[in-house]
């Protein structure tokens, strides 16, 4: 690479300063030693060919009386002349300097006498100072080597850093033009070096005829150049088409380069290709999208919460079904707000269970929710545990509203019920009027054959009395079933106008000569100014039968029965009470005295149905009946009925019993 790139804190050796010369420096020293001996030898040493070139300096000869000296023995070894005679160096051609290092007084005095002239003496005290010089030109330019040395080792490394990265890395100038770029820079656009230095940044990079900021795109160097300096490094995207015309994005890194006056000189800027990371993003992006729109989109309820209950997603059938806006849970609320938390625990407890159905899943289950209002909401809970990598981080629960379902439930068992009563009445009606017509024919029988003694029997009073009273009972007798028989033959759906006080006294003549009634006081309170009831007497006589009954069996044949009955004149309905003191209604059958064959009584005497039919019956009539148990004990069922029948006149009638049943 062209450029070389330095760590700042790095320890770069020093570069030396440089020697100071006067004029008289460019004129080459042709020197001759006096004294062969050791100092001679070091002097030697230091002045090599490289030095002696630089210092323009040129060894002519050494003398010295002794021809064993080691600086003489060196000189013979650099082909240097040698003398033991004085007089010899005097004749050297273009001598210009002795360098005289023995020290010796007398020889010094020689020298000054025959020296040629123009010819300089440096004494050897002087020759310590050149000496000294040598050994600081010697240290230098070890520094220098070292200096080299380093600086060639650094470059070596700052491009093998620079080839090893995986990201393209281009040296830019301040005129835009390219200084230096690394080798996957070259790999990844198959380009040459050559092709690339000294050539414009945007046509390299993307091929433009002028600078990406005159094209609207972001440049280090143009319209970002002093965001660069104010900060220090800046990012950038770049989307950009190749030469294949395909769409692809790169991510660029500047940094300036600075000189040692602090100068910004040029832009470091390394880049990398991040198509596939982008588009992987926009595809998880249209995902997501996807995936939020399918969520928002389902009916049913989704909530997806995390380990601690956080709640992370909501969609909008959550939002109708609780009240709660997504943004209320999510960033103030909790799964607790809506989700009773030790329900929610089970729910977890199964999930990791395999005992409830597969691992890490929740088959539907019933349960409630509270809304925003604190109304509770019947649902259908199904769930999956939410694992990544095999660890636990959340779970996702779908919330099914089952109201309009179990009001469609309710209908169908309604209608079913409704069913099975008619059918079962059906039967009831059909046996009680044959049981009804098969004690008429003996009853009569037992009134001819009671005549007949009484016409054998007048002439003995004593006996004309029992026979009046088997008379009037049979009588009665048949007079019961004649009211059974047409109780079970009488249209239902036959509609008239009667005085509730006769209803409830006729229903009462029919039972108070019950040996269940023998011992129970009966007392009514009816509003004598009460106006005339309108609807089927004969429904009507039913369920106010089987409320008398119910009480005396629930006192077990003995207690206190009242009867009540009064017209409210604001909400224009009449309102009968049935109280007894019987021992009242049980806490847990209160919620179940209207299914159909549900009793409390003993086998073979209670059917189950007296209630339900009454109740069925009273809503035909737009009324209702409810009940209550004091805390001083026994029960009080209040019916409520209104002054005229809805829809009266013109309903299409169904079967309850033989006959039919006008119904809403």
């Amino acid at each position: 690479m062209g450029q070389t790139l330095h760590n700042a804190n790095a320890a770069v050796p020093a570069e030396v300063p440089k020697i100071r010369r006067g004029t008289q420096a460019e004129i080459p020293l042709h020197v001759a030693i006096v004294g062969g001996g050791k100092a001679c030898l070091d002097l030697l040493h230091l002045l090599d060919a490289e030095r002696l070139s630089r210092l323009k300096m040129k060894i002519l000869g050494i003398f010295d009386k002794s021809p064993e000296a080691p600086g003489i023995h060196y000189a013979k070894e650099l082909n240097l002349f040698v003398t033991d005679q004085l007089d010899d160096l005097f004749h050297l051609k273009g001598l210009n300097l002795i360098i005289e290092l023995t020290g010796v007084a007398t020889l010094q005095n020689e020298i000054y006498a025959k020296r040629p002239p123009g010819v300089s003496v440096m004494d050897h005290k002087a020759a310590r100072l050149l000496w000294d010089f040598l050994q600081i030109e010697a240290e230098r330019t070890r520094l220098e080597q070292e200096r080299q040395t380093y600086l060639k080792k650094s470059r070596e490394q700052t491009r093998l850093i620079l080839d090893s990265l995986p990201y393209r890395v281009m040296v830019v100038n301040m005129d835009m033009t390219i200084d230096a770029v690394n080798r996957t820079f070259l790999k990844e656009d198959d380009l040459e070096y050559e092709e690339v230095v000294g050539q414009a940044c945007y046509s390299v990079r993307y091929g433009l005829d002028k600078p990406c900021s005159e094209y609207g795109r972001p440049c280090s160097l143009g319209d970002r150049l002093e965001e660069l300096k104010a900060k220090g490094l800046i990012s950038t995207y770049q989307e950009y088409k190749d030469e294949h015309g395909e769409i692809r994005f790169d991510v660029s890194t500047a940094a300036p380069v600075y000189d040692d006056q602090g100068q910004m000189v040029q832009v470091l800027e390394a880049s990398r290709d991040v198509t596939d990371r982008i588009r992987l993003e926009q595809e998880a992006m249209r995902s997501k999208t996807f995936f939020e729109k399918l969520i928002q989109s389902i009916v049913d309820g989704i909530v997806v919460v995390d380990t601690k209950g956080n709640v992370l997603i909501f969609n909008e059938g959550m939002e109708q079904l609780t009240g709660y806006s997504s943004s209320e849970i999510i960033k103030k609320g909790h799964l607790a707000n809506f989700y009773d938390i030790q329900v929610a625990k089970e729910n977890m407890k199964k999930m990791r269970s395999d005992q409830f159905g597969p691992y890490g899943k929740l088959n539907p289950t019933s349960m409630t929710i509270k809304t925003k209002s604190g109304e509770e909401i019947p649902v259908t809970l199904s769930a999956s545990l939410i694992t990544i990598d095999g660890k636990e981080v959340g779970s996702v629960g779908v919330f099914t509203d089952m109201r309009e379902i179990l009001k469609i439930r309710k209908e169908l068992e309604d209608a079913n019920i409704t069913l099975i009563q008619s059918q079962k009445i059906a039967s009831i009606g059909r046996m009680a009027a044959g049981v009804a017509h098969e004690i008429n024919n003996p009853l009569s029988g037992i009134l001819i054959y009671t005549e007949l003694l009484k016409e054998t029997l007048k002439d003995r009073p004593e006996c004309m009395k029992d026979l009046q009273e088997i008379m009037d009972q049979t009588l009665r007798c048949k007079r019961i079933a004649s009211e059974l028989l047409e109780f079970s033959r009488k249209s239902a759906g036959k509609i008239s106008s009667f005085s509730l006080d006769d209803l409830i006294s006729k229903c009462l003549a029919l039972l108070i000569n019950k040996a269940s009634f023998q011992n129970i006081q009966v007392t009514t309170a009816l509003d004598m100014n009460m106006p005339n009831l309108v609807g089927d007497m004969s429904q009507l006589q039913q369920v106010f039968t089987n409320l008398f009954i119910n009480a005396a069996d629930a006192m077990e044949g003995k207690g206190k029965l009242h009867i009540s009955a009064t017209f409210d004149l604001d909400r224009s309905s009449f309102v009968v009470r049935v109280a007894d003191t019987g021992p009242g209604i049980a806490e847990e059958c209160r919620e179940k005295i209207f299914d159909l064959f549900f009793t409390t009584k003993p086998a073979g005497k209670g059917t189950g149905l007296g209630l339900s039919i009454s109740q069925n019956i009273l809503k035909i009539h737009g009324g209702h009946i409810s009940f209550n148990c004091p805390p001083e004990g026994g029960t009080v069922f209040t019916v409520e009925l209104p002054l005229s029948r809805p829809g009266e006149g013109g309903e299409e009638g169904v079967f309850l019993g033989e006959e039919p049943v006008f119904v809403e």
